[in-house]
Parts: structure tokens; C-alpha cells; sequence
């Protein structure tokens, strides 16, 4: 009997026991489900701590480090968000925002890639056949995207990360975890400096020798990793310098970024792009989701640039991650061509004429061209100050190139042989386009090119000339017909 009543004793507490720790776990196994897993990217799951047991219904969870991350809890930079008591356990004592906790599993990933900490489980390239292979199994989920699951994990707290270079997360399996996947990826904003109004856009128009200015703007998601800037200039750019980065964070404005932080290539480049800008990991842990960084440099625009058309395009994308690749951004720098036509007053095309450019109908400076090698005259701001080469119009007309828009003036230096030079300089304007010189059949049609027109002058009379001749000669038969009359009238009179 005695015994019978401590069994019943014992029961009930057990009972009790059980009931106290419904909502109270052991270590066991579970699994982590990635929301939103995209094609061509690696996923990869590393234990940071072991989860010893959890209740879901207080909120409490017992970890403990896992032995292959002993060394990193023990720094400085990693006890900066967490707290390790003497028994071993670790709580979490930093702020809970998106961008600290990126920055903590960005610390954590560095220090695995340092130490050579393998992961857990690692997935292969989603998307490549046959689809799921490696460690984690992928379902489509339909509108939602595709789902990917890791499976038959040891209870604890995971980083996982993925080839994007936007980190997955940090989550603890209790037994099953499910996450989105924040791979947005970093975008770029290209655009080019029009001198007349210094304003940014995507197109702009110079003289050819004129300097350029370019920005790129990166617009950053949480977990930057390897960002590499990459900048692919057209024939008819040539690359001067990266003048300055700057950083922009919202709520503190706008910083710049060191030289020590980022370095400039322009040779060894990993592709056939003119010039890379590649990002130091100290300065890539610095970013947070919308951040930007605003990358400014320049190029002048040489004799191969193209004449109108589509004009000179400057291409530019940013690599991030393990080998991704933003969508390419350009920008289209235009500069432009004039035919001067000489005619006479009848169209008809005359050879001869010199001419020299200024930028004002009177006085101003001289806009130095240099004749080609085909005959036709290049802009070269190099011989601004001496005046560069006189135009010489031949064939009855001649090519100029690689002009900005704007307003000019022809002055007249030489006329051609027996036709009156132009007493005022002739004024043209570019706009958006070449002034090409149009024929039809072989005659001129008016209104194309820049057309000057020639007169010429009648002969003057001169001594000597016919003009004094005929008076002679007529003097002289007057004379002659007055003595005639004279002899006749004596000779009749003599008969009387």
C-alpha cells in the first residue's frame, strides 16, 4: 500500500514535470529553408553556436560557441556584439537593426575565409542541372520564387551566405528555420558632365581635345562584398584619372573615402575594360543597405572619336560577390562636323578661299584647327594659342571636325583669285548635328553646309586701254574728214 501511494506520488510528479516542459527543447536536428534562392548563386551554412536547448514560449535559448569558432568569439571585434559568461553561454548585447546584424555575420564570413572554416552544408549554382544537387534540395514555389532547404542540421545558430555577396542571414534552427534571402543585388547609375550647363545626365557633347567628366553611382545593399568598379572606354576616349570617391551614408551626409581604401588599375585587369576601381574589405564592411558611393574621374575625347551618329559611348558595371556582374550602364559623348562650301554668286564651286574660326563676330580667339593627313581639318585646342592651320578650301569645299556645340564665326583671310573677300565674318551655329553639305546631281543645294558666297567686280578702264583708244581714233576721223571738206571747198572755188 505504502508502496502503491509513492508510485502514485511519483507519477504525478512526473507528470507535472512533463507539463512545465512542454515548450522546452533538447538538441536534436532540424533544417534552415532560404525564401527566394536565385539562379546561378552558391549557398553556403557555417555553425557559429550549438543550441544546447530552447523554450518558445518565454523566448529562451541556451548557446554555447561551436568548437571551430573558438578563436573568433574570442576577439575584440566579435565580443563587440556579444556577451560570453563564465559557464560558456552567449547572448547577444548589440543593437537588432538589419545592418548590424550583417555586419556581425560579414565579420563572421571573413574570419571562415581567413581561418579556412569549411561550412556545414554548401549548395551547388542554382538553376544548373539537374536542379537541387549539393546540400540543398530546391522546389519552386511558383509565384514566390524558388524555396531552398538545407536539411539535418545539428540544432544551433547559422550564418549562411551566398556567392551574390549579399549575406543570407544569421538564424537558429529551433528545429526549423525559415528565411528570406536578401540578395538584392548593388546597382550603378552612369552619367556624364555637359560643360555648357554642368549638369549630369546620360549624353553630353564636347570639342575633340576637351576633358570629360564622368560619375558612377553604386547604389549598395547590405553584405557588399568584392566590389570591383569597371570602366570600358570606346577608341575615342582616352582615360586621365579618378579625382575623388565619396561615400554617402543617409542621416550623416556625404564623406570621403581615402585613398588607402580603394585602388585604381589600369593594367593586369581581370577583362578587356580600360580601367577598374577595386574596393578594399575594410571599406566594403563599412557599407550598409541604401548607402552610396559615388565614383568621379575623367577622359578626353581624341581624334578617334565618332562624328555625330550614336556618338562615343562610355560603358561601366560593377562586379560583387563571387563572380556576379551588375548590369552594364552608358553614357554617349557626342561631337560634331561642318562642310564649308565656297561658291560664286551663280552656286558654282570655287577654290581658293583661306579661313580662320573665332568664337565672336568681332575680336574674340582664333579656334585652332589642324589639317589631316586626308585632307580635312581636326579641332585642336593645343594650338589655341598660336591659331593652329589655316583653312584652305579646295575642290570648292573642305571638312572640319570635332566641334562642341555652340556658335562660331568664319573670317575670311585669303579670297580666291579675282573675287572680293568677305568684309565681315560669316556666322554658323552647331546644334545637336553636322552641318553636311548636300548635292544632288552634282550641284550644290543651298541651305546645307556652311555656305560662303564670293562676288567679283567688272574691269575698270585703264590708260591705254580701249577706253582711251576709241577716243583717239574717233578724234583722229573727225580730223581727217574736217581737212577732206577743207581741200574739196578750195578746189571748187578755184573752177569758178
Amino acid at each position: 500500500m505504502k508502496l502503491t501511494k509513492k508510485l502514485a506520488s511519483l507519477a504525478l510528479a512526473l507528470l507535472m514535470i512533463c507539463a512545465l516542459s512542454t515548450n522546452v527543447f533538447a538538441a536534436g536536428e532540424g533544417s534552415i529553408t532560404i525564401n527566394g534562392v536565385s539562379d546561378g548563386n552558391t549557398y553556403e551554412i557555417y555553425k557559429l553556436l550549438d543550441l544546447e536547448s530552447y523554450n518558445t514560449t518565454s523566448g529562451a535559448y541556451s548557446y554555447k560557441v561551436n568548437s571551430a569558432w573558438t578563436g573568433f568569439f574570442a576577439t575584440a571585434e566579435a565580443l563587440e556584439y556579444v556577451a560570453i559568461d563564465d559557464a560558456g553561454y552567449v547572448t547577444w548585447k548589440a543593437t537588432e537593426d538589419d545592418d548590424t546584424v550583417a555586419a556581425f555575420a560579414k565579420l563572421a564570413l571573413a574570419w571562415a575565409k581567413d581561418k579556412n572554416i569549411l561550412p556545414i552544408q554548401s549548395s551547388k549554382p542554382v538553376g544548373d542541372p539537374p536542379e537541387g544537387t549539393g546540400d540543398m534540395v530546391v522546389t519552386d514555389n511558383g509565384s514566390d520564387g524558388k524555396l531552398g532547404k538545407f536539411s539535418n542540421l545539428e540544432l544551433g545558430y547559422y550564418l549562411i551566405d551566398s556567392t551574390m555577396g549579399a549575406l543570407c542571414g544569421l538564424t537558429t534552427t529551433n528545429p526549423d528555420a525559415s528565411i528570406n534571402a536578401k540578395n538584392g543585388s548593388p546597382t550603378i547609375d552612369k552619367q556624364v558632365q555637359e560643360d555648357s550647363t554642368n549638369q549630369w545626365a546620360e549624353k553630353n557633347t564636347a570639342d575633340i581635345g576637351q576633358t570629360v567628366n564622368f560619375r558612377v553611382t553604386i547604389n549598395v545593399h547590405a553584405g557588399a562584398q568584392n566590389y570591383v568598379l569597371h570602366d570600358e572606354m570606346s577608341e575615342g576616349l582616352t582615360f586621365q584619372s579618378v579625382s575623388k570617391i565619396e561615400h554617402i551614408v543617409p542621416g550623416t551626409g556625404t564623406h570621403p573615402v581615402p585613398a588607402e581604401k580603394y585602388t585604381v588599375k589600369t593594367e593586369d585587369l581581370t577583362d578587356d575594360c580600360t580601367f577598374e576601381v577595386q574596393f578594399s574589405e575594410e571599406f566594403c564592411n563599412e557599407l550598409e543597405t541604401n548607402d552610396k558611393v559615388i565614383v568621379y574621374y575623367s577622359a578626353m575625347v581624341n581624334h578617334s572619336a565618332i562624328i555625330a551618329n550614336d556618338g562615343t559611348p562610355n560603358e561601366t558595371w560593377l562586379d560583387y560577390g563571387e563572380n556576379h556582374h551588375s548590369t552594364h550602364d552608358t553614357t554617349q559623348t557626342y561631337t560634331f562636323g561642318f562642310d564649308i562650301v565656297k561658291t560664286d554668286s551663280q552656286n558654282k564651286l570655287i577654290n581658293g578661299a583661306k579661313f580662320k574660326i573665332y568664337d565672336a563676330a568681332t575680336d574674340g580667339n582664333t579656334i585652332a584647327v589642324t589639317k589631316q593627313s586626308d585632307g580635312s581639318y581636326l579641332r585642336d585646342p593645343s594650338h589655341d594659342g598660336d591659331g593652329g592651320d589655316t583653312i584652305i578650301v579646295t575642290n570648292g569645299q573642305i571638312r572640319v571636325v570635332g566641334f562642341d556645340n555652340g556658335t562660331y564665326y568664319l573670317e575670311e583671310t585669303e579670297a580666291p583669285d579675282g573675287y572680293n573677300k568677305l568684309t565681315a565674318r560669316q556666322k554658323f551655329i552647331i546644334a545637336d548635328g553636322n552641318l553636311d553639305a548636300v548635292f544632288n546631281d552634282g550641284i550644290f543645294s543651298t541651305g546645307s553646309g556652311v555656305h560662303v558666297v564670293n562676288k567679283t567686280g567688272s574691269m575698270l578702264p585703264e590708260t591705254g586701254g580701249i577706253g582711251t583708244t576709241i577716243f583717239y581714233i574717233s578724234g583722229a576721223a573727225l580730223a581727217l574728214g574736217a581737212v577732206v571738206l577743207l581741200i574739196t571747198k578750195k578746189r571748187m572755188g578755184a573752177g569758178e
